[in-house]
């Protein structure tokens, strides 16, 4: 089924910028509520912990007077005194007047009394209206004097009744520390404080509490609800921790179901003082409704963010469109056989690139129709020069043997071999297309060559061989050793003047930690120097003389070696001038078996003939 990448292209640009929208803002969704949420947390923390300071630093105040009995000389000698000594008493009073007076939190202290077992006791009384003849007897019979009295720490029992409270009831804390004797531990005396519950009201009073949410209290193993300028026991259902810390150290955080029914967090704060608690329950419809506004911000960034993608994907449309369809429709044109160029698709993008490339497509296939009609032309000429060239060889052949065949009868032993030699090489020379030989067959032709030379310069010139017996069957491009040593008789030895020596030498080697096959050519002659040289190899066809070997140039050799085995083999040229000339060859160790059978097929239909 046909899909048009148009259309594809649409449908990944909305489906992106939908997914990266939704992505994003869930993100940001998520980090706003974990904010709002820790924020919300964070203040609720603060609120508390400044709340629950002045509540400590208060009662810190309050306490200081319960222990202070335990330092007082003057108490401690109306406690521990066996006479009703009246001077005693008041000195006693007068300084716990003066620490009850100066105490800063003295205005929730509604009594202090000092008392022992023996019914002596003195008090400060904030309202004189609360003072009775049976205060002792009320304070000492209260059900919780014991338990207070003869704790090891200060206890904490939660709000109670006032018993020494005349008219009506009234809600107080209540603290009793025993005064020990000097010497020893027991107890001469106790030391009774009436704290208000204003103490705490005035504070919590003071506190910013929002709608939906609850302020409460814990000491002494109870939990108040504040509420309404007033306190309300209370006791958590449903109550589970959860396990985020808040911001201050000890502040803890727990899942609850609030007096409503509706679930809430609360953040409970810890006093210094034993049992302290100061909490306040967040409810979630708080966090809802503030959720509302983001809510609402981030529906309008998604909506923008859909809307520029739906532009984004028709602005991508309009500006792929047209370069599609001009592309498609000079596709079309050269599908129909018309390749001309069109300058109109060529424009300063990537679709421009594709509008040259289909240009310079037209113009290659246009031009490469030339070359193959010019081609075709010069193969009908070439084939017509083939059938031509082809009686030249065997008259040679044939006028070559019948000289051969007279110079034998005559006993002319020296032109029976030069013109058995010179039809061997002009045989090599003209029969089969193989362009690669083997070393065999290579110094067999090099041999022919090198005898009719030797009968030309009549022996002064030498060519000795020393050649590997395990190389012969490797393979060497056809004419690679004959335009060497031609180099080095003509351009070496012949210029040189007098007689001279080429040795041949064929051995197997190791280089590119591969085996291989070096050869070399190495004459006596004038030598070359490095210019010369680097000519020699870099030498240009128009260089070249127009004689057959000669036109086998040493660059020429070259490069058909590469071209057959690769770049990392070739020839490389030592020489000393006037000493020496070495040329180095350098092979792959390929042996003839390793050719084609229809290599094989050619090589033997050329011995046959």
């Amino acid at each position: 089924m046909f899909r048009s990448i148009k259309a594809k292209i649409t449908i990944i640009s909305v489906f992106i910028s939908l997914t990266v929208t939704l992505l994003t803002v869930s993100f940001f969704y998520y980090i706003f509520d974990s904010n709002l949420r820790k924020n919300l947390i964070q203040s609720t923390e603060f609120a508390l912990q400044m709340t629950m300071n002045t509540i400590t630093e208060n009662i810190n105040q309050l306490l200081y007077l319960s222990d202070w009995g335990n330092h007082a000389e003057f108490v401690y000698q109306f406690l521990t005194s066996n006479s009703e000594n009246k001077l005693v008493k008041l000195n006693a009073y007068q300084r716990m007047k003066e620490e009850y007076d100066t105490n800063k939190a003295h205005d929730y202290l509604l009594r202090l009394m000092i008392g022992n077992q023996n019914n002596r006791f003195i008090q400060e009384i904030k309202f004189v209206s609360d003072s009775s003849n049976k205060d002792y007897e009320k304070a000492t019979q209260a059900d919780y004097f014991s338990t207070l009295l003869f704790s090891p720490d200060l206890t904490w029992i939660g709000f109670v009744e006032d018993p020494l409270y005349p008219s009506g009831t009234r809600q107080i804390i209540p603290v009793i520390r025993p005064i020990y004797h000097r010497y020893n531990t027991s107890i001469v005396g106790w030391t009774y404080l009436t704290i208000s519950s204003d103490l705490l009201l005035d504070a919590l009073s003071q506190y910013p509490i929002t709608e939906g949410n609850q302020l409460y209290i814990t000491f002494g193993e109870k939990t108040y609800l504040y509420e309404n300028q007033s306190f309300f026991e209370y006791s958590f259902s449903d109550i589970q921790p959860i396990r985020t810390k808040g911001l201050y150290q000890g502040t803890t955080l727990y899942t609850i179901t609030a007096p409503d029914g509706s679930k809430a967090t609360l953040v409970r704060y810890p006093s210094v003082l034993n049992g302290w608690y100061l909490s306040q329950s967040i409810s979630d419809t708080q966090l809802h409704s503030q959720q509302k506004t983001y809510r609402l911000i981030l529906c309008i960034i998604l909506l923008l963010s859909l809307s520029l993608g739906a532009i984004l994907a028709f602005s991508l449309y309009r500006i792929i469109n047209n370069p599609v369809a001009q592309l498609q429709k000079k596709m079309q044109e050269i599908s129909k056989g018309d390749f001309s160029y069109e300058a109109a698709i060529e424009w300063n993008n990537e679709f421009g690139e594709i509008g040259r490339g289909i240009n310079s497509l037209s113009t290659n296939i246009v031009q490469l129709m030339e070359n193959r009609i010019s081609a075709e032309k010069q193969q009908k000429e070439l084939e017509y020069q083939v059938l031509q060239s082809q009686i030249n060889p065997h008259f040679l052949y044939n006028t070559l043997n019948s000289i051969k065949w007279m110079a034998t009868i005559q006993n002319a032993t020296g032109i029976a071999e030069m013109t058995t030699s010179l039809s061997r090489l002009l045989k090599s020379i003209s029969k089969g297309t193989r362009q690669v030989i083997s070393i065999r067959e290579e110094i067999e032709l090099l041999k022919n060559y090198v005898l009719i030379q030797q009968y030309r310069y009549g022996g002064i010139i030498t060519v000795t061989y020393q050649i590997e017996d395990n190389i012969f069957d490797y393979l060497i491009p056809k004419f690679t050793l004959q335009p060497i040593v031609e180099n080095a008789m003509f351009h070496g030895i012949e210029a040189k003047g007098g007689s001279g020596e080429v040795k041949i030498a064929i051995s197997k080697n190791t280089w590119l930690e591969q085996p291989g096959i070096y050869i070399e050519v190495t004459d006596n002659g004038i030598g070359m120097s490095k210019e010369l040289i680097e000519q020699v190899l870099s030498e240009s066809p128009q260089e070249i003389q127009h004689d057959f070997f000669r036109k086998i140039g040493i660059n020429n050799v070259n490069k058909r070696i590469q071209f057959y085995f690769g770049e990392h083999y070739g020839i490389s040229i030592k020489s000393e001038l006037g000493k020496f000339t070495t040329m180095q060859i350098q092979l792959p160790c390929r042996n003839i078996n390793d050719l084609s059978e229809e290599e094989k097929s050619q090589n033997r239909i050329n011995k046959e003939e």
